[in-house]
């Protein structure tokens, strides 16, 4: 069974999924990461965070956009039994990610206590940043997973 998928997807490489998955990845954790040491003069810390920010969210639409994406949300009708098998390993890695990123919040909070200084804004701020991964993490599994069967020795 072919892929139906829309042609406003846009058609990346797997290679190009994975590279882009792992620059929002990292500009949206920096950008997360940044926002603790920003003060009032250092301006090179505001720029920095922006700038991981800017990347993050422009590589994270891109992976969102990608034809991998549709693979990865699309109905079960619309993709092949081999492309089924890959979207359901990816949406475990999504899960094991998801969790992963939650435990080790609440760790951090178990482990700094009252004065850990998690604050509304701060939380906001997780939230956003996992919402942006999660929303693109199957895709950019799906692509680690297509490439990582690509190089795999035949049996």
């Amino acid at each position: 069974m072919k892929t139906q998928r829309s042609a406003a997807y846009l058609n990346l490489s797997p290679h190009a999924v994975r590279r882009l998955f792992q620059v929002a990845l990292t500009g949206l954790w920096g950008w997360f990461a940044l926002k603790f040491f920003l003060a009032e003069g250092k301006p090179a810390t505001l720029v920095a965070s922006a700038l991981c920010l800017l990347t993050g969210v422009v590589a994270a639409v891109l992976v969102f956009l990608s034809d991998l994406s549709f693979i990865a949300h699309a109905p079960e009708q619309a993709i092949d039994e081999y492309q089924l098998q890959q979207r359901n390993r990816a949406y475990l890695a999504t899960l094991r990610y998801g969790c992963g990123a939650l435990a080790l919040a609440w760790i951090a909070r178990a482990v700094g206590g009252p004065h850990a200084g998690i604050s509304a804004p701060v939380l906001d701020n997780f939230l956003l940043v996992l919402f942006l991964t999660l929303l693109i993490a199957p895709a950019g599994f799906l692509a680690q997973r297509l490439l990582a069967d690509e190089e795999a020795p035949a049996r």
